[in-house]
């Protein structure tokens, strides 16, 4: 059995490593408002913390804050839907970034857990609303296994602590199988031995396919039908992993 008896100091040393050896933030900033990244922009994703995770930050770092919004029903909607025993934060924003202190939501993004409906983690799926606006999405070439390792070892640890966080991302999980059979679509999700799958959401079945197959978004798909010597050198990079 996972052990659950672990300090979040511990969890995020197990879960340090970057998505890939690529800086993600410097392929979608330049899209996205003002150039902050995608999984740093407060106005598209507000990052939660657990009770503990929030008293290790505040033990060690200036870097966060309670998240306060504006009031707005949307907000008040966010702050109602988050898992009891958690908190909405806000860092100082990507510049100030200390990595060693990044949230468990940080790290993972744009990643959820993926469950099927017995409740066994099967892999990485990512948050379809950020398919515009985050690189990654449309580069899961890149995401290493080294990085797919940790994130399995972490929300193995955190399902066995926090039994309503696996619930609450049990029920997502078929929320989002729903959503993308509404959309006449397939689910992807990324296993934890660098293999990616297509899930048919009525019926879950899955079966491996190529990353070649996959889909670019947003205004990475028009960068991929340009050459240019950076893009050139991630994909010799992607086919190396």
């Amino acid at each position: 059995m996972t052990d659950s008896n672990f300090t979040f100091k511990e969890l995020y040393q197990g879960f340090s490593l970057p998505l890939s050896e690529i800086d993600c933030g410097e392929k979608c900033g330049p899209f996205n408002n003002y150039g902050v990244p995608v999984c740093c922009d407060i106005e598209l994703v507000v990052p939660s913390a657990y009770d503990r995770e929030w008293e290790y930050l505040q033990t060690e770092t200036e870097l966060w804050h309670l998240w306060q919004g504006s009031g707005s029903l949307e907000q008040e909607e966010l702050i109602q839907s988050i898992q009891p025993g958690q908190k909405l934060i806000q860092c100082l924003g990507h510049q100030s970034c200390q990595r060693s202190y990044r949230s468990i939501t940080c790290r993972a993004f744009p990643f959820y857990p993926y469950l099927d409906s017995s409740g066994k983690l099967l892999g990485l799926a990512y948050y379809r609303e950020f398919r515009d606006q985050c690189w990654i999405i449309s580069n899961l070439s890149v995401v290493s296994t080294e990085y797919k390792e940790q994130f399995q070892r972490t929300f193995e640890k955190i399902f066995q602590r926090y039994s309503d966080t696996k619930e609450n991302f049990l029920h997502f999980s078929g929320y989002m199988r729903e959503q993308v059979a509404d959309a006449g679509e397939s689910m992807i999700f990324l296993d934890f031995a660098g293999r990616v799958f297509m899930v048919n959401p009525i019926s879950e079945e899955t079966r491996e396919i190529s990353y070649r197959d996959l889909k670019n978004y947003g205004p990475f798909g028009i960068i991929k039908e340009l050459v240019f010597p950076d893009e050139v050198q991630d994909q010799v990079q992607a086919k190396k992993n």
